[in-house]
């Protein structure tokens, strides 16, 4: 009876033994996860916070107020719309102040229920240097006086300090179909100089 006694306590005695293993095995591993989400979240945390600090800062924002006459495509199946010429000014960085000249074709039959809008732009500076750019602008067609074309600018190039300037971006211009003397737009982007 005493060897029975004995070896049940030694049973006992073992089970508890291995209880107690697995919970303050699972106490660890709770420990482990609980200190990796809290490392993880800080971890986000903190590259969120870097990402904030190293936001992109456009290098290229130029708003352009100018004048436009508009006369009919000569082609009027494949464009049905109009042929645009504009002058005007230009300011921000890194121009700070200079001229806007365009010439667009703005066509209500390339794409359907919308101006497809291409054009070429130069921004001339006091000194003579200029900055030349393409763009390509889509709108909904509307009843409306106002029409606010968006789309990309791509720079090609220019003259002076500008000859080797590359880059590109996003342009918005809003339209006074009855007032042709107040067209505006920005551009907004990056511009690089590779010579």
């Amino acid at each position: 009876m005493d060897n029975t006694c004995t070896s049940t306590g030694e049973n006992m005695a073992g089970i508890a033994h291995r209880w107690l293993a697995r919970t303050v095995g699972a106490a660890a591993a709770a420990v482990l996860i609980v200190g990796g989400t809290a490392g993880t979240t800080f971890a986000v945390e903190t590259d969120r916070a870097v990402a904030r600090a190293e936001q992109w800062v456009p290098t290229f924002e130029v708003t352009a107020q100018y004048a436009v006459v508009a006369s009919t495509h000569p082609d009027t199946e494949h464009c049905a719309g109009f042929e645009v010429i504009g002058t005007g000014t230009a300011t921000g960085k890194p121009i700070t102040n200079g001229t806007w000249t365009q010439d667009e074709v703005a066509c209500t039959a390339v794409v359907p229920g919308k101006y497809d809008i291409t054009g070429t732009a130069t921004i001339t500076e006091s000194d003579g240097d200029k900055l030349n750019l393409s763009y390509r602008l889509e709108a909904p067609l509307t009843e409306d006086n106002l029409v606010y074309p968006s789309g990309s600018f791509v720079i090609t190039g220019g003259t002076g300090e500008y000859q080797y300037a590359t880059g590109n971006g996003k342009m918005d211009a809003r339209v006074n179909l009855l007032d042709h003397s107040s067209v505006t737009c920005s551009l907004v982007g990056k511009i690089e100089y590779l010579g």
